[in-house]
């Protein structure tokens, strides 16, 4: 592990350089905070992934690529092990590293994170000279900190010459921007920066080709290709191909290193031809549409999901059997088949079973027995499926956002900001759901009036959230029909009931 572990300050530069492209990562889970987080810069994550696995011995290891936005480290992940948002972020901050988690799929869908207020760190916006990246191929310069809005106008001020362009040429820079527009979608301005930055070397090479040509050759006439714009299209396609997964990645890997080979060597014009085949191919699987036929495993997580819900939901009516035991182990279940590792979330449902069934021959709870178990776990049942479908309600609204504007101008910015809608979330995070379990399985009388009190502190909390002013009109948004707010409070509502009883 000596040889891939870093921590401390080297580690927070090496999170620091997030901010100005994507870079490959692999966590190992170990024991008592000893974990190990290493960073790549031009290795693939699966590369990392199954080195850093190999020098721990760790038996848990999540890798992917990350990207840090403002204070959130945002980790797009092949691999992920449990509670890693929550898990991750205590680590960092045990490094001197303060900065919020969120974790998604390869899809972009948020699986976890683990986000609040953080401190100001003067330094975080300072960037050492020593850091920065000497590449192998020489790039055009860029800035840092793009603005979606910015990178659009020069999209916008390219067009022009690029519409005058040869037809062979035009097509080629359509290519480019569509590409750029994709990268500006997905908020990756840095990548799109390069992509746009190799647009402009090339509207600028247009402008230089057309001044001393007649009118009538301009029809065949063709920018002969310019490095510097090679360079930037190549790093701005290294960027995209490591957010591709599969075989299809290696391939364009592939490729695109034979086109960087050919871009050392000066032989321009076959690198031309080979990125501009990459970008096809990118665009390609872009577009392709995704299958969303469940796997074997999922589709049976799914059904004994069902199965063992009904069972649950009928034991939560009767009051009978371990309630905090048979929650605990199948919420496990859910969370390690929402992170795709179906093994576990079985191994977690046949543990669920076993509870089942030896409930079904204990003893009914008493209505108005001290604690009153089974209404807690009802109630706290419902705060959960709530909660969750707030996040659902909230993603489909930004999805509904994301294409009522798309591919209007002066909206370009929209996709990359929509995404702060989740952000209003966070003020309702797990406390209550936490405290209720705690409360299910109380038996000091003293100590379930702390935790009634806790959890009455907790909704009391989250009632502020819901009467913010964003949340008192976020249902009348224009985009879908959400019912955010109503929900919430009626589900409040029970718990608050559940805790007088």
């Amino acid at each position: 592990m000596a040889d891939l572990k870093v921590e401390g300050e080297a580690l927070k530069k090496l999170v620091k350089l997030g901010k100005k492209k994507r870079l490959s990562f692999a966590f190992c889970l170990g024991k008592q905070n000893d974990h190990l987080v290493v960073i790549d810069r031009r290795k693939r994550p699966e590369i990392i992934g199954k080195a850093a696995k190999s020098e721990s011995g760790a038996t848990k290891v999540a890798y992917g690529t990350f990207v840090m936005n403002a204070k959130t480290m945002e980790l797009t992940c092949e691999k992920v092990v449990p509670a890693m948002a929550k898990v991750l972020k205590k680590y960092l901050k045990s490094q001197k590293v303060m900065v919020n988690v969120l974790v998604m799929d390869a899809q972009g869908n948020v699986l976890e994170s683990d986000e609040e207020d953080l401190p100001d760190d003067p330094s975080w916006d300072v960037d050492d000279p020593a850091d920065a990246e000497a590449d192998d191929l020489p790039t055009a310069a860029t800035q840092s900190n793009h603005s979606a809005a910015d990178l659009a106008a020069r999209i916008k001020a390219v067009q022009p010459a690029i519409a005058a362009a040869p037809a062979d040429a035009g097509a080629k820079l359509a290519k480019v921007i569509k590409l750029a527009v994709s990268q500006i979608k997905s908020s990756d301005m840095d990548a799109a920066d390069k992509t746009i930055t190799a647009l402009e070397g090339a509207a600028a090479k247009l402008g230089q080709a057309a001044r001393p040509q007649a009118p009538a050759d301009l029809a065949t006439a063709a920018p002969a290709p310019d490095v510097r714009a090679l360079a930037a299209r190549a790093t701005a396609l290294k960027g995209v191909i490591a957010d591709i997964n599969g075989p299809a990645a290696e391939k364009l890997t592939a490729a695109l290193g034979n086109a960087v080979k050919q871009i050392k060597a000066g032989v321009l014009e076959t690198a031309d031809t080979l990125l501009t085949r990459i970008e096809d191919a990118v665009n390609k699987v872009a577009a392709a549409p995704t299958d969303d036929t469940p796997s074997p495993e999922a589709a049976k997580w799914a059904t004994a999901e069902s199965r063992l819900q009904a069972a649950v939901d009928k034991l939560v009516q009767e009051g009978r059997g371990d309630l905090a035991a048979i929650n605990k182990f199948f919420d496990f279940g859910k969370d390690q088949a929402a992170a795709g590792l179906y093994d576990k979330a079985m191994a977690a449902a046949a543990r669920v079973a076993d509870l089942i069934k030896q409930a079904a021959a204990a003893p009914e709870v008493a209505q108005g027995a001290p604690g009153n178990a089974a209404a807690y776990t009802k109630s706290r049942l419902n705060w959960v499926e709530t909660r969750g479908g707030l996040r659902k309600d909230m993603e489909g609204l930004k999805a509904a956002i994301d294409k009522a504007t798309s591919g209007i101008e002066g909206l370009e910015q929209v996709p990359a900001k929509s995404g702060g809608l989740l952000d209003y979330l966070n003020g309702i995070d797990t406390n209550l759901e936490d405290t209720l379990e705690q409360l299910a399985s109380a038996s000091d009388a003293d100590q379930q009036e702390n935790l009634k009190s806790a959890a009455r502190k907790i909704i009391g909390d989250y009632r502020g959230v819901l009467d913010t002013d964003f949340f008192k009109a976020v249902d009348n948004n224009g985009f879908v029909t959400t019912n955010i707010r109503a929900n919430a409070l009626a589900s409040l509502q029970q718990v608050s009931a559940a805790l007088e009883t």
